[in-house]
């Protein structure tokens, strides 16, 4: 039975365990500045998309310090790792204090915020007797979730850090998160990865029938990051992409059906919200295609149909607005907890009473 862990892609191994780190030389030599100027800051942030190698980073740093490396080279050297990377990789070295989200056992899912008494620990971690390591190492997984009262309680530790005690929070957006933290961070910024960097990353992971077409395919749908390929290959999301493609360029003839199939189909998420999301995601994905090919009359990696051969300059703007629309659904359903199965049906509905003069030849 796989490990459960909040702050991990399922059927992936966790970011600690990640033998090298793909792309974000400028975050890794910003780190390595501060470090050899031997006055290296005690909290720092790494921000960036979901699924670019945030944690990775940050187990790295981790490595690197508590070994004692002055590269980031030297940590992925390491084909016998050492006793002190071990103990990380296993989460025994107590020198190190990982926050994140809890499972609870009684309702079998996990928690939807770090809690407070999460953040808690942090207090007793640093008062317990010195080990060895230079330095104590907190890593919050992710910084976005924490509640509001945790959010005040890490605060406080912030404004008086302990001594010795380095803090690294890992975010997707910084906008929620309080100011009076992210000023008291040093910022390592994150960016999606290049097509090199990303083939890379993804052919490390050894997925099965992985080919060269699929591969830029999963690139582009996911800009560069691979945690979302990963999610996007495991939910056979090129293959959904390719059918909304289809029910939008009006290619499919049996609109109704199909849509109501790809929104009712069985999924392996972990709930019925979480495929619906996704499948809003790949929705918005494929109209943003369409809209982008139709403006720039380029041909378009992921759709299969010469669209910008249109002579009409201007079917770009219902995709356009179809798009503002869908997202607007989205976030009031989102706040309101209503059925996203209805609220993707009746997207569905929208798109094609604004398109239905637009078919694409």
């Amino acid at each position: 039975m796989e490990e459960l862990e909040a702050d991990k892609i399922p059927n992936v191994s966790h970011p600690r365990k990640n033998k090298k780190i793909y792309g974000h030389n400028s975050a890794k030599n910003s780190f390595l500045k501060s470090l050899q100027s031997e006055k290296l800051h005690h909290a720092w942030l790494i921000h960036g998309p979901r699924g670019v190698g945030k944690a990775t980073l940050a187990w790295k740093i981790v490595k690197l310090l508590q070994n004692g490396f002055t590269n980031f080279e030297k940590v992925e050297e390491e084909n016998q790792l050492s006793l002190i990377s071990k103990r990380i990789e296993a989460l025994s070295e107590q020198s190190i204090l990982l926050c994140r989200r809890q499972f609870e056992k009684s309702k079998k899912k996990f928690l939807k915020e770090i809690s407070v008494d999460e953040i808690r620990k942090i207090n007793h971690f640093f008062s317990l007797s010195s080990t060895k390591a230079k330095y104590r190492i907190v890593i919050i997984d992710n910084i976005n979730e924490l509640s509001i009262s945790a959010s005040n309680a890490l605060l406080k530790i912030l404004e008086e850090p302990p001594s010795n005690g380095i803090f690294i929070l890992i975010s997707e957006n910084k906008r929620s998160v309080l100011p009076t933290i992210i000023s008291r961070c040093r910022i390592l910024e994150c960016n999606f990865l290049d097509f090199d960097h990303f083939e890379k990353a993804i052919l490390s992971l050894s997925i099965k029938n992985l080919s060269n077409e699929k591969i830029t395919k999963l690139f582009y749908m996911s800009e560069g990051s691979v945690g979302k390929a990963l999610e996007i290959q495991q939910h056979s999301g090129i293959d959904i992409f390719d059918k909304l493609v289809q029910i939008l360029i009006f290619e499919d003839t049996q609109n109704d059906e199909n849509i109501w199939e790809l929104i009712t189909a069985k999924h392996n998420f972990e709930t019925t919200k979480d495929y619906h999301k996704f499948l809003f995601n790949l929705l918005l994905s494929a109209i943003a295609q369409i809209s982008k090919s139709l403006v720039t009359k380029q041909k378009s990696f992921l759709i299969n149909t010469n669209i910008n051969n249109t002579n009409d300059d201007e079917k770009y703007f219902p995709y356009s607005l179809i798009y503002s629309i869908i997202i607007e659904d989205l976030n009031e359903a989102l706040k309101v907890n209503l059925s996203l199965a209805d609220i993707l049906f009746t997207s569905f509905l929208k798109i094609n009473k604004i398109t239905k003069d637009l078919k694409l030849e």
